[in-house]
C-alpha cells in the first residue's frame, strides 16, 4: 500500500512538473525570395537588371518600410558565412554615410531595412554549392536524351520572359509577391523535378545527383540559418535568391520551432 502511495506521488509530482512547462513560442520567419537586381554570373538564366529610377526608388523604400514593419531581430542574407566581417564594415560604412548602395538586392533591401530597424549588423548564411552540369550533359548524349534539355531550356526561358514582363509591369513590392507565390515557387523547382530529374538510366542517375546536390546547397544554408538563431529572436528575415524560397520554405515549415510567415501578408 505504500509502495502504491510513493508511486502515486511520483506521478501527481510529475504531471505537476509538465503542466507548468510553459509552451515555447514559435520564431516567425519570412523568406522574401528576390529577383537578383543586376543579373547573376552564377546563374543559368537570369532577368535582366532592375532600372533604378526615382520612381523604382520610392517603390523600394515602400517595401523597406514594410520589411522593417516586420520588426525581425536578423536579417539574413545570400553572401557566404566567411564573408561575415567583410559586410560588418560596409554596412558599417553605409551607416556613416561613406558607401553608396550598389544596385542588388542585399544593398538596396538588406541594408537598408537593417539600418530603420536599428540592427548592428546583417547575418551572412549563404552556402556556395557546386552546381556542375556538365555530367548532366554528357549523360543526356550518352542515352539520347538531348530533347530533355532542349525542353528544359524551353521551359526556363518562358519563365524568365514571364518574370521580366511582371518586373516590367509591376511595382517592385507587387513582383515580390508575384515571385513569392506558390505557383511562382513551384515553376521554379519543376526546373529540377521535372526535367533535370529524368536524366539517366537504369542504375544511372546523373539527373537526380545534380538535384540531390542543388537540395543539398539548400539543406545547408537552412543550416547556416539555424546556427546563427538566437535565444531572444522572435522574428527572423531571410532575403534571398527566389530559386531558393522553395526548400528553404519546406525546411522551415517542418521545423516545429517556427512559424513561416507568408510574404504577402507583409508586403500587402
Amino acid at each position: 500500500m505504500r509502495k502504491l502511495t510513493i508511486v502515486t506521488g511520483l506521478l501527481l509530482f510529475s504531471s505537476l512538473t509538465f503542466g507548468q512547462v510553459e509552451k515555447k513560442e514559435k520564431i516567425k520567419i519570412a523568406l522574401l525570395g528576390s529577383f537578383h537586381f543586376t543579373p547573376s554570373t552564377q546563374d543559368t538564366y537570369s532577368t535582366n537588371a532592375l532600372k533604378l529610377t526615382e520612381h523604382k526608388q520610392n517603390e523600394i523604400e515602400e517595401v523597406v518600410l514594410k520589411l522593417a514593419s516586420f520588426n525581425p531581430d536578423q536579417v539574413c542574407i545570400e553572401i557566404p558565412v566567411d564573408k561575415q566581417e567583410s559586410i560588418d564594415k560596409q554596412y558599417q560604412r553605409f551607416l556613416q554615410g561613406t558607401y553608396e548602395l550598389e544596385l542588388n538586392e542585399i544593398d538596396l533591401l538588406g541594408f537598408q531595412t537593417a539600418k530603420k530597424l536599428n540592427l548592428p549588423r546583417l547575418t551572412c548564411v549563404n552556402y556556395l554549392g557546386e552546381f556542375n552540369t556538365e555530367p548532366l550533359v554528357e549523360a543526356t548524349k550518352i542515352y539520347d536524351q538531348q530533347f530533355l534539355l532542349e525542353e528544359a531550356n524551353q521551359y526556363a526561358q518562358e519563365f524568365v520572359q514571364e518574370m521580366n514582363e511582371m518586373e516590367k509591369n509591376l511595382t517592385v513590392g507587387g513582383n515580390l509577391i508575384y515571385l513569392n507565390s506558390p505557383n511562382t515557387l513551384n515553376k521554379n523547382l519543376q526546373l529540377y523535378t521535372k526535367y533535370y530529374i529524368k536524366v539517366g538510366s537504369g542504375s544511372n542517375y546523373e539527373g537526380t545527383e545534380l538535384v540531390a546536390g542543388w537540395y543539398k546547397t539548400n539543406l545547408l544554408i537552412y543550416t547556416n540559418i539555424l546556427r546563427q538563431v538566437q535565444s531572444t529572436d522572435k522574428a527572423i528575415l531571410v532575403i534571398y535568391g527566389q530559386g531558393h524560397i522553395p526548400l528553404l520554405k519546406h525546411f522551415f515549415e517542418s521545423n516545429p520551432d517556427f512559424e513561416v510567415i507568408d510574404i504577402k501578408s507583409i508586403l500587402e
